[in-house]
């Protein structure tokens, strides 16, 4: 599964990325051709996986390593309860749904 998102690089700037869930990771890799690297975050070193939302097409991910917070946002073509089920089958209890009023 391919899902869109606007991940947050510097305190104005957003960058569009690809996310792919695989077995035991995470890759992101940027839409276009700028100066981002790809990034594989691994199982080992995830600490949590969480989406907001308080509806059920735009949403807030935040990815948590043992080094970093990533930051960025569900684009409104994306269905996150499809994404959360991918999550909470790969990642188990690293993942956290939250919607609804918030």
């Amino acid at each position: 599964m391919i899902i869109e998102i606007k991940m947050k690089e510097g305190f104005f700037k957003t960058q569009p990325y690809y996310m792919t869930i695989e077995t035991g990771k995470i890759i992101l890799t940027p839409q276009d051709d700028s100066d981002s690297k790809r990034l594989v975050i691994e199982e080992q070193e995830l600490r949590s996986v969480s989406i907001t939302s308080t509806n059920m097409t735009l949403g807030e991910l935040e990815i948590t390593t043992r080094d970093h917070i990533y930051i960025g946002n569900l684009t409104s073509h994306n269905d996150l309860g499809e994404i959360a089920n991918h999550f909470a089958r790969e990642f188990g209890e690293k993942f956290v749904f939250q919607r609804g009023n918030i």
